[in-house]
């Protein structure tokens, strides 16, 4: 009787047993050593494979095989890729029907090292430009994968990447994450995305990395999964990988702003990623481009906006390469799109070229190429005999330029005796291209009169009117071109005494950020500050020092002459965006600052005044700050205009309607009122004269143009002179808002304006009179002089970089910058 109760007992447990395996998901993954994707009878198991049904997580055994539990909501059966396989399917939807999941692996050894692409938050469902360089790009540096971190957006959008941004399209690995436009109407928020994508959550490795997948945790629609279900899984996961081995997060979403990086479970506990060895959390959904380091915890955050378009701060659109190295540590670099093999020589210009303080010519382009690196740039200068047939054969005559920024290549040359010089130049390309230029210059030295001259906010005074009293005869030269070591964006350039100075961003790893400073007259360096991250807004001049703020909220106070860094704050920004917004001065008390974070500082040793306690949150706003008497003129995008008693801090009023809302320009107070130009939600653009004390609209002026960009307006008697984001600059009276004259710029090297991707001829400076002259840059990489009354083109230069900063000025010069880093002074021909 006992014999017969066990094996009774044997054959339930057998029973209970098999049962369970048949609920069970249960497969098998293998070494597909012919590439038919199907399990041949000699083809063996792959052992240590991770396994998912979205929530538990198992490990193949000895022959490859493996059993995971049901569970109610599982959709996919999914493997994780191991570093040394590729493969085809990598996801198998769950089904009844199905038996057994097969999963087949290739062989790939991947080393100790990988690189990969980050895209986000492309909202298209048409072609552009922008994939045919992200393709050719691919081809030329080969990297891993590509990382598309959401909002591909909606149906249409989701259908459209599906069939063009994919493996078989780009011929590498193509992974997708769930953003909050993603989330669409269905019987879940990711039913359509799964159909399309596959999974919303899941995890690869490439290297030594771990690379996770986590999906946006609401939207549009309500998803599917709950905090408590990813948790879960999350947990599993980390349990299922060595703590120590380096993991690359991947969200719509940056997870925090601080050190540590909590995923939240619930209201009483939560993961620390820090704990398991996260290096990198890289996001889009800002529409930014940003890097930060999160204090000592050594995790890096990447924001990269859209490739497609302009961003909500004006991020130019881009793509970012990042590189993975054994211990998991990244360096990145973005590459800016739609620009195709573009080679312009930015010294000599105009067919003179001034020597330097060192008595030489400073030859320098701009080449830049999308869909390649640069890989060196060749010269030779050539004399009165020119290049010919026979001279064309003597390599002795060719040289090496040195790269300076992502765009500019410099050498100096010590001019030989010859009446006119020729400059060949051919830019060698990582792909096999070659861009070539040629321009025949002679030399001169004519010693610049500029005088000593204060020009301390941007277009030179804190009410932004951008007029001056000199006046500057015509054509200009180009003086002398210098060069900061990464971007310039919208730093416009500052005159104090004998000096000029600007700013830049490295939104690659934030490493090549300056404030630096040149002898305005002979283009000589005179000092360069690193500061911790990018400097993207204004600059001000204030009780003998440049003060500038960078993205992450610090802000320097350098002494003018000597670079001597005379006081440094913290503002306590530490938020997304980053801070974009452009300071401004009264010469004693400088204004800084978003949100919270707005802030009146003493210029001389950067006490705080006062601080914001108003209003808080909102997107990044590119306006300059504007001082209007005894008001400061803020904003935030998407939420508002805010005028401030600029003594106390107080808000005074603010404006979120008639299109103010979504303000772009700089404010400018002319004779007591506020002109601003804006744009409404169906995109028509107007000039609002505002009132002082209410910020009532006195009156609307249509303009039939578009105001994305962030110019502030000339306001003459009868006619204001508007720059657009689209297409150009025109005059418009202000009595009857008729178009007096328009000039249109060329279409864009690459796209700022937020959304912009349509060759919206564009414009984000100030345009600045000198005498009877406009002169302004503008996107297509050209700076233009207009004749103020008819509009006519009366001189252009072209530097072969988009141009973002306002014009400064003196009584013979006027001084630039290009998006390339370059700073260039024109002297007028006295």
């Amino acid at each position: 009787m006992k014999a017969n109760k066990k094996t009774l007992l044997a054959i339930l447990f057998c029973c209970f047993t098999l049962s369970l395996w048949a609920n069970n998901y249960s497969g098998i993954v293998f070494h597909d050593t012919n590439g038919n994707n199907i399990k041949d009878e000699v083809e063996q198991g792959v052992a240590n494979v991770k396994v998912s049904n979205g929530l538990q997580i198992t490990t193949t055994n000895s022959r490859g095989e493996f059993s995971l539990p049901t569970w109610e909501k599982a959709r996919f059966i999914t493997i994780y890729k191991p570093s040394d396989f590729t493969c085809t399917q990598w996801y198998q939807p769950v089904s009844k029907s199905t038996k057994s999941y097969q999963f087949a692996l290739t062989a790939s050894p991947s080393g100790e090292q990988g690189r990969f692409i980050h895209i986000s938050d492309t909202e298209t469902f048409e072609y552009r430009d922008w994939l045919n360089n992200l393709k050719d790009y691919i081809r030329d540096q080969q990297p891993n994968f590509i990382i598309h971190t959401g909002d591909i957006c909606y149906h249409s959008g989701m259908e459209w990447h599906a069939k063009n941004v994919t493996q078989k399209q780009l011929g590498i690995p193509v992974y997708y994450c769930l953003g909050n436009h993603d989330l669409v109407k269905g019987e879940y928020g990711e039913q359509f995305f799964e159909s399309q994508f596959g999974p919303a959550w899941y995890a690869f490795e490439y290297g030594q990395t771990l690379y996770v997948v986590t999906p946006m945790m609401g939207g549009d629609y309500r998803p599917g999964f709950t905090r408590k279900e990813i948790s879960t899984w999350l947990n599993n996961l980390l349990k299922s990988y060595q703590q120590q081995q380096p993991k690359i997060f991947f969200n719509h979403d940056l997870l925090t702003d601080n050190d540590q990086f909590n995923f939240r479970v619930d209201a009483d506990s939560s993961i620390n990623l820090n704990q398991y060895n996260l290096k990198a959390w890289l996001y889009g959904h800002w529409h930014i481009n940003m890097v930060k380091q999160h204090g000592k915890s050594g995790v890096k955050s990447y924001g990269t906006s859209t490739v497609v378009a302009g961003g909500i701060d004006h991020s130019p659109s881009a793509f970012r390469l990042i590189h993975v190295d054994e211990k998991g540590d990244t360096h990145s670099k973005l590459k800016w799109s739609y620009i195709n093999k573009s080679i312009v020589i930015t010294s000599p210009q105009k067919d003179q070229v001034q020597l330097n303080h060192q008595g030489a010519i400073d030859l320098s382009i701009n080449t830049y190429d999308s869909g390649a690196e640069i890989d060196s740039v060749k010269y030779s200068i050539w004399g009165d005999d020119g290049f010919n047939w026979k001279s064309s054969r003597d390599a002795s005559k060719w040289q090496t330029m040195k790269q300076e920024s992502d765009f500019s290549w410099h050498a100096s040359f010590t001019p030989f005796k010859a009446n006119s010089y020729t400059l060949i130049v051919d830019a060698y390309a990582s792909n096999g291209d070659v861009m070539h230029a040629k321009r025949t210059f002679s030399a001169i030295n004519i010693p610049s009169t500029a005088a000593p001259t204060t020009w301390g906010n941007m277009a030179g005074n804190k009410e932004h009117v951008p007029t001056t009293s000199y006046n500057h005869p015509l054509p200009y030269r180009l003086n002398w071109k210098a060069n900061i070591g990464s971007n310039i964006y919208m730093s416009s350039p500052v005159l104090a005494q004998q000096f000029v100075m600007t700013a830049s961003f490295d939104d690659g790893e934030a490493h090549n950020c300056f404030v630096a400073c040149w002898d305005k007259k002979t283009g000589k360096s005179i000092w360069k500050q690193q500061v911790k991250n990018g400097i993207k807004g204004q600059m001000v001049i204030a009780q003998g020092n440049v003060i500038a703020t960078d993205m992450v909220g610090n802000t320097y106070a350098f002494d003018i002459k000597t670079g001597e860094r005379i006081w440094e704050i913290d503002l306590n920004y530490n938020k997304l965006p980053g801070f974009i917004s452009g300071l401004v001065t009264d010469g004693k008390i400088v204004y800084t600052g978003f949100g919270k974070s707005l802030s009146a500082i003493d210029a001389s040793n950067g006490q705080l005044l006062w601080s914001n306690q108003s209003w808080s949150g909102g997107e990044g706003s590119t306006p300059t700050m504007t001082i209007a008497d005894n008001v400061l003129i803020t904003s935030s995008h998407w939420r508002a205009i805010y005028a401030h008693n600029r003594k106390t801090g107080e808000l005074l009023w603010s404006r979120n309607d008639d299109g103010l809302r979504f303000r772009d320009g700089v404010a400018n107070y002319t004779e007591g009122f506020l002109w601003i130009t804006e744009r409404d939600n169906k995109g028509k653009g107007a000039i609002h004269q505002l009132d002082l004390s209410t910020g009532k609209t006195i009156r609307k002026i249509p303009t039939q143009m578009q105001h994305t960009g962030t110019s502030s307006p000339i306001i003459l008697k009868e006619k204001a002179i508007v720059a657009s984001s689209h297409p150009g600059i025109a005059a418009i009276e202000l009595e009857t808002g008729n178009k007096l004259w328009e000039f249109e710029v060329g279409s864009p090297m690459l796209y700022t304006p937020s959304y912009f991707s349509d060759n919206q001829q564009s414009i984000e400076t100030t345009p600045v009179l000198i005498g009877n002259h406009i002169v302004f840059g503008a996107m297509d990489g050209f700076i233009y002089v207009l004749d103020v009354n008819s509009g006519k083109l009366l001189w252009k230069a072209n530097v072969g970089a988009p141009i973002l900063t306002t014009v400064a000025v003196d009584n013979t010069s006027f001084y630039v910058c290009d998006f390339a880093g370059n700073v260039y002074a024109y002297t007028c021909k006295n």
